[in-house]
């Protein structure tokens, strides 16, 4: 296993099987092959980025964090004491643009699972933080830790699910001083691919990098790039102290900063959606300065862009057209920028249904042709983000298998032009029983998981399910098939009994 995309000699599918069980395909990175999207021209992409550099440094933004503030103030920016806010000249920009990679290598416990965040591949993650779950037989719930531990676990066995996206549902039965180690440890024991920061005050940070580091069996001060965490902006132009606390202390010890602006337009940016864009862009590129200056190099993911509210209710509209054209122009511009892009798979949907799979192609489509480097919430996102689906984590996992085979480029040589089996053939024949088709029939094409191409009459004999049956009797399934990673047991032995202090500690109160 390693982060390349799998081999693709033959151009044909590949498809692993083992007797009855779920058809998967080989742990790996897809890579962009293909042309992006690109709605705005030059000229519209650099006005686009001059207003940001105007919002920062003639309006600016607040930062209620006294350390953020310092290192601002000591890198040249104009900082007001009493309001927290903070202006930015171009030059600061800048110097932080050329500072901060255009790609970087993300590596879990088992190196195996190592990951690139950048340079054309992409990576796709959990859900991640909705309160409540849902599944068909169990209703809709709050979540537990063992629904937690679920996700996790169905996260781990599919393939396509190449990081951990942090709580795919927040286990509410655990006291939330100590929810992030429980939540941590059950992750980094149910799983060995990357895993997530719980980003809220700078002890559960520091908590969080401790128990990676004992899985990898150094400190939090000498660890690699292990994880990452998103860092939400609180909209409009200001930083909490614990999202700036999160920018600095990810920073400062390697670990990957997801700037994500809480951009909703015609609600926290301009109704117009060159504006928000244009806003949401200032947002992230001041959590990309306060990185750069708390640990110039440090791995940086940008996902400015923006959502719109539906103007009737005032709710997210997530996966509208609009939304997803903001996504393609955040990718034009993070590929201005020379920085990794975040997409999303987002759905308003109250149901693993139609509208969900629209939205959920929708948001995913245009991930895709935006050069999206990282998919949040690719598998299991119901509801605005309320709920995770085990049926709708299955559903989306076919999308992202499906993603992945469209972007396998086409194979064109001597063998794939096929002329001699054409003339084999001939007029008026049949390409069913050639060698060649009887060759590679069983992984010529991509094989969908959920989707059916059965007659009528076999489906009403096989009890007539519609796609989210299916998806059910699937995520059971996965979770019969799934199988824990070994740890060793002196850092399985540690890691226990750090979370066991910790907790006898009191862990970590949310301000």
């Amino acid at each position: 296993m390693n982060a390349e995309t799998p081999s693709r000699q033959s151009g044909r599918r590949k498809i692993r099987r083992r007797s009855t069980a779920i058809p998967q395909r080989p742990w790996g990175q897809p890579r962009h092959d293909h042309g992006f999207i690109e709605p705005l021209s030059a000229d519209e992409l650099e006005a686009t980025h001059e207003t940001s550099l105007r919002i920062l440094s003639e309006i600016g933004i607040y930062f209620h964090d006294d350390e953020a503030r310092d290192l601002f103030a000591a890198a040249g920016a104009l900082v007001d004491a009493g309001s927290h806010n903070v202006r930015l000249g171009r030059e600061i920009v800048e110097e932080a643009l050329a500072s901060v990679p255009s790609s970087f290598r993300i590596v879990s416990w088992n190196p195996e699972r190592a990951l690139v965040i950048g340079d054309g591949r992409m990576a796709f993650t959990t859900v991640l933080g909705p309160p409540n779950c849902s599944d068909l037989e169990r209703g809709r719930r709050p979540g537990t830790l063992e629904d937690f531990r679920d996700f996790v676990r169905l996260g781990h066995h599919f393939n396509i699910i190449h990081m951990m996206g942090g709580s795919p549902v927040e286990p509410m039965d655990i006291d939330v001083p100590v929810r992030h180690l429980e939540s941590t440890r059950t992750m980094l024991r149910a799983t060995d691919k990357v895993p997530y920061v719980f980003c809220h005050t700078r002890k559960r940070i520091h908590d969080v990098l401790d128990m990676i580091a004992i899985t990898k069996g150094t400190t939090r001060d000498r660890l690699e790039t292990s994880t990452y965490a998103i860092i939400n902006t609180n909209s409009p132009l200001q930083y909490d102290s614990p999202m700036a606390g999160g920018v600095i202390e990810l920073a400062r010890h390697n670990q990957a900063v997801l700037l994500t602006p809480f951009s909703l337009a015609g609600a926290t940016m301009p109704v117009a959606l060159a504006g928000a864009i244009a806003m949401s862009n200032a947002e992230m590129l001041a959590g990309l300065v306060l990185s750069q200056l708390a640990r110039p190099g440090a791995p940086f993911v940008t996902g400015a862009k923006t959502l719109n509210v539906d103007m009737k209710t005032g709710a997210p509209a997530f996966g509208s057209p609009d939304g997803n054209k903001a996504i393609q122009i955040g990718g034009q511009l993070a590929r201005r920028y020379g920085l990794p892009f975040r997409g999303s798979n987002f759905t308003s949907s109250n149901a693993p249904d139609f509208q969900a799979g629209a939205e959920s192609q929708g948001t995913l489509w245009s991930a895709v042709t935006s050069g999206a480097s990282l998919v949040m919430h690719a598998a299991g996102w119901l509801e605005g983000g309320l709920c995770s689906s085990f049926e709708k984590f299955v559903l989306d996992v076919d999308l992202l298998q499906a993603m992945a085979a469209y972007l396998e480029p086409v194979a064109v040589n001597a063998d794939t032009l096929a002329i001699d089996e054409i003339r084999e053939v001939g007029p008026g024949g049949h390409f069913f029983g050639t060698d060649q088709t009887l060759a590679d029939y069983e992984g010529a094409f991509y094989n969908p998981l959920v989707a059916t191409t059965q007659n009528y009459g076999a489906w009403v004999e096989a009890g007539a399910p519609d796609a989210t049956q299916r998806a059910h009797r699937l995520f059971k399934q996965a979770l019969e098939e799934y199988r824990q990673p070994v740890m060793e047991d002196e850092r399985a032995q540690a890691l226990d009994a750090f979370v066991a202090r910790r907790i006898e500690e009191g862990g970590a109160v949310i301000d």
